[in-house]
């Protein structure tokens, strides 16, 4: 028996698991970044122009999906910014199975009217906003931006159409 018959080098398979760990973690960063980034919402380049009484509210259309629009949003919530001369009440609602241009009768053309956190949200369904204002106002609505998960992806984005609203006195 000599020396070398007992030594032998075992190399360690180092560069492979760097490897792996590589392709993994470009696989974590390539999936994170497609759960991040869901198509676009439509927006409108039109400004809704609205007119109602002080204490009247008045319910606006402001984001229907078209009717190819082939997705379920599932809705986290729904934010709006609203600036005004004076203090105006805007809540974002779900009018399910309907939709409205402007009216003060939101229950002849939804058959459900929800607070749309929580709701799926699709083709037929629309979100509107229920304004209100005890005094004479001008207020600028912004485009909604709907927090929503489809699938694996989640993406809070800009929606639908702006919209200016002038209270009027009695």
């Amino acid at each position: 028996m000599t020396l070398t018959d007992g030594l032998q080098v075992r190399q360690r398979p180092r560069l492979a698991a760097v490897v792996w760990m590589l392709v993994g973690l470009v696989g974590v960063v390539a999936l994170m970044w497609f759960s991040r980034s869901p198509t676009e919402l439509p927006v409108s380049e039109e400004t809704v122009s609205v007119s109602t009484p002080v204490g009247q509210p008045v319910y606006v259309g402001v984001f229907a999906p078209p009717g190819d629009f082939g997705r379920t949003l599932h809705l986290s919530g729904v934010k709006v910014h609203t600036t005004a001369n004076t203090e105006v009440t805007v809540v974002p609602l779900l009018c399910r199975g309907g939709t409205i241009g402007v009216t003060t009768q939101p229950e002849t053309f939804c058959s459900e009217l929800l607070d749309p956190e929580g709701q799926r949200f699709g083709a037929g369904d629309e979100i509107v906003l229920k304004i209100t204002s005890a005094d004479p106002a001008i207020a600028v609505i912004e485009r909604v931006r709907l927090g929503y998960r489809e699938g694996i992806q989640s993406a809070t984005q800009e929606a639908g159409a702006e919209t200016i609203v002038r209270v009027l006195g009695r």
